[in-house]
Protein backbone atom coordinates (compact mmCIF):
# COMPACT_ATOMS: atom_id res chain seq x y z
CA UNK A 1 0.00 0.00 0.00
CA UNK A 2 1.29 3.56 -1.17
CA UNK A 3 2.82 5.82 1.76
CA UNK A 4 2.08 9.29 2.45
CA UNK A 5 3.41 12.38 4.87
CA UNK A 6 0.65 14.30 5.81
CA UNK A 7 1.27 18.57 7.12
CA UNK A 8 -1.66 19.86 9.24
CA UNK A 9 -0.31 23.52 9.84
CA UNK A 10 -2.71 24.34 12.98
CA UNK A 11 -3.25 28.23 13.52
CA UNK A 12 -5.88 30.13 15.49
CA UNK A 13 -9.13 31.36 14.19
CA UNK A 14 -9.24 35.29 13.22
CA UNK A 15 -10.16 37.03 16.44
CA UNK A 16 -8.93 34.83 18.63
CA UNK A 17 -6.41 35.85 20.79
CA UNK A 18 -2.87 34.65 21.22
CA UNK A 19 -0.70 35.32 23.97
CA UNK A 20 2.06 33.16 22.83
CA UNK A 21 2.19 35.34 19.27
CA UNK A 22 2.14 38.69 21.32
CA UNK A 23 4.95 37.32 23.32
CA UNK A 24 6.91 36.88 20.71
CA UNK A 25 6.26 39.63 19.16
CA UNK A 26 6.98 42.04 22.07
CA UNK A 27 11.01 40.16 22.35
CA UNK A 28 11.20 40.68 18.53
CA UNK A 29 10.47 44.08 19.26
CA UNK A 30 12.76 45.04 22.27
CA UNK A 31 15.64 43.13 19.93
CA UNK A 32 14.97 46.07 17.17
CA UNK A 33 13.07 43.82 14.81
CA UNK A 34 9.86 45.50 13.50
CA UNK A 35 7.71 42.40 13.64
CA UNK A 36 4.12 43.94 12.93
CA UNK A 37 2.44 40.70 13.86
CA UNK A 38 3.38 37.47 14.81
CA UNK A 39 0.89 34.27 15.13
CA UNK A 40 2.04 31.01 16.98
CA UNK A 41 1.01 27.63 15.47
CA UNK A 42 1.49 24.18 15.23
CA UNK A 43 3.19 21.83 12.67
CA UNK A 44 2.12 18.37 12.33
CA UNK A 45 3.74 15.58 10.53
CA UNK A 46 1.70 12.26 9.96
CA UNK A 47 3.56 9.26 7.87
CA UNK A 48 0.57 6.69 6.61
CA UNK A 49 -0.28 4.41 4.35
CA UNK A 50 -3.53 4.38 2.12
CA UNK A 51 -4.82 3.34 -0.95
CA UNK A 52 -4.91 6.62 -2.73
CA UNK A 53 -3.81 10.29 -1.64
CA UNK A 54 -7.62 11.13 -1.43
CA UNK A 55 -8.11 8.26 1.49
CA UNK A 56 -4.82 9.74 3.05
CA UNK A 57 -6.13 13.33 3.33
CA UNK A 58 -9.81 11.98 4.00
CA UNK A 59 -7.89 9.66 7.12
CA UNK A 60 -6.16 12.94 8.21
CA UNK A 61 -9.08 15.48 7.87
CA UNK A 62 -10.60 12.70 10.38
CA UNK A 63 -7.47 12.36 12.73
CA UNK A 64 -8.12 16.16 13.02
CA UNK A 65 -11.74 16.45 13.50
CA UNK A 66 -11.40 14.07 16.09
CA UNK A 67 -8.58 14.85 17.78
CA UNK A 68 -5.63 17.34 16.85
CA UNK A 69 -7.99 20.58 16.11
CA UNK A 70 -9.91 22.43 18.62
CA UNK A 71 -12.36 23.62 16.35
CA UNK A 72 -14.05 25.98 18.43
CA UNK A 73 -10.61 28.17 18.39
CA UNK A 74 -8.61 26.71 15.82
CA UNK A 75 -8.34 26.07 12.26
CA UNK A 76 -5.81 24.32 9.80
CA UNK A 77 -4.20 23.64 5.86
CA UNK A 78 -3.47 20.36 4.91
CA UNK A 79 -1.09 19.18 2.40
CA UNK A 80 -0.58 15.12 1.85
CA UNK A 81 2.44 13.87 -0.34
CA UNK A 82 3.57 10.72 -1.41
CA UNK A 83 6.18 9.26 0.41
Amino acid sequence: MPEYRAELRVHLRTGVLDPAGEAVQASLRHLGFAAARVEVGKLLTVDLTAGSPEEAEAAVHRMAKELLVNPVLEDYVLEVHAR
